[in-house]
């Protein structure tokens, strides 16, 4: 049985930027916090209230700046094993003279699909982890923001803020 279930996010509104690394667009990019009221919902009828969540989102692609868009070295080992298997198994079964030419489709595309995402696996280089890709970015050093050209003004500690919108640069 399928169940439609999700999250409504209800009343956006921007309250913070940072400079940042987008996995998405693998570049440094400009991220935005939005903060929603959050609503759990199941078949799109609102059921539970979960409250006030800040979600990121990248300036260019809208994504969320720290979710891995490539697929997982796992998600591949699974797909290797499946490819493999199915190769065997065509291989095994005898050819049906109904179904001839697409039987031997499926005997050469699969060892075919098994090698190319056994290439993927070893020729995929190791990338640098996020922690030393943020490490490089220097943080946001506005003095305007971003969203109505006001100067920011300087809050307690390191926090400067907008008068006008009250956004807060990270």
């Amino acid at each position: 049985m399928l169940i439609v279930r999700g999250a409504f996010h209800f009343r956006p509104k921007r309250v913070a930027f940072r400079d940042d690394y987008c996995l998405s667009c693998q570049a440094p990019r400009r991220a935005v916090a939005v903060r929603t009221f959050d609503v759990g919902h199941i078949f799109w009828i609102p059921i539970l209230p979960v409250g006030f969540w800040r979600h990121w989102a990248c300036s260019v692609c809208g994504r969320d700046p720290h979710a891995r868009s490539k697929a997982r070295r796992y998600f591949k080992w699974a797909a290797l094993s499946s490819l493999v298997g199915a190769s065997a198994l065509f291989w095994a079964v005898p050819v049906d003279s109904e179904f001839a030419i697409g039987s031997w489709i499926c005997r050469i595309a699969a060892p075919v699909g098994a090698i190319l995402v056994f290439t993927s696996l070893f020729r995929a280089p190791q990338a640098l982890s996020l922690r030393k890709k943020l490490a490089a970015i220097p943080p946001a050093a506005d003095t305007l923001c971003p969203f109505c050209s006001i100067l920011l003004v300087a809050g307690t500690g390191a926090r400067w803020s907008c008068p006008s919108c009250n956004i807060v640069r990270y």
